[in-house]
């Protein structure tokens, strides 16, 4: 079996150049990150960098070969094994980053990024340094340029509109609202209510479909001021 270096001849052929530059690309991912208050930051991208670069390096490092006359044992360090074990390994950081609220999902892109820095702590191990800051740049670009982009789509939100009030304006109410939902774009997946004693008032309930987040307070305020009505609420969906 191939006998180790010295840690003298270690450090005389020690190349610090794919560490550094990993610090360097996990910093720039990692400082972005950062200043939009994730959760996953500066030093978290920074240290899932350098530590893909260093397993990569460590695999490059290792003595390998034909062993010695009698010697049974042999090393093989397999540099591509163990990039897919780097990569199946951080998503469990990354999935630690996502965190759920209701229907709001935050984090799946600090995830995302945790991902990246690993594969490019993997290429920068690899000696790719030119591929490792392109590569950098995109995801820069990503996720300055694209999420300016992405603010001014308008995705499709579901909510809950609750509305209770006197037994006797049921069916009038159930019609009413429906229409100034409709008469501002406001799709209804499904009404379901329920109706009690003649003294409880009752409640509708509508699962709502729109894309405009900012309309709760126009038809709390249209839907409230109707006749028979004495709450309303809009919420969102847990699933």
């Amino acid at each position: 079996m191939p006998h180790p270096d010295s840690f003298i001849e270690q450090i005389e052929r020690l190349d610090p150049w794919p560490l550094l530059a990993a610090l360097v690309v996990g910093g720039l991912i990692g400082f972005e990150r950062e200043i939009h208050g994730r959760p996953a930051g500066l030093r978290t991208h920074m240290l899932v960098c350098l530590a893909s670069a260093v397993l990569i390096q460590a695999s490059r490092v290792i003595p390998t070969g034909v062993p010695a006359q009698g010697d049974p044992f042999r090393i093989v360090m397999d540099p591509n094994r163990l990039a897919a074990g780097i990569v199946t390994g951080i998503g469990f950081l990354g999935a630690a980053t996502v965190i759920r609220a209701g229907d709001i999902v935050r984090g799946i892109t600090t995830g995302a990024t945790v991902w990246a820095v690993a594969g490019l702590g993997i290429v920068v191990g690899q000696g790719e340094y030119a591929l490792a800051l392109v590569a950098s740049v995109i995801i820069l670009l990503l996720l300055s340029v694209v999420d300016r982009f992405s603010r001014g789509i308008a995705p499709v939100i579901y909510r809950r509109l609750i509305v209770r009030g006197e037994r006797s304006e049921l069916t009038h109410l159930a019609e009413k609202v429906d229409s100034i939902l409709k008469s501002h774009r406001i799709r209804v997946q499904d009404l379901s209510g329920t109706r009690g004693p003649a003294e409880l008032p009752f409640e509708l309930v509508f699962h709502i479909r729109c894309r405009n987040v900012k309309q709760a307070p126009e038809m709390l305020e249209l839907i409230a001021g109707q006749k028979g009505v004495s709450s309303v609420a809009w919420s969102e969906i847990s699933h």
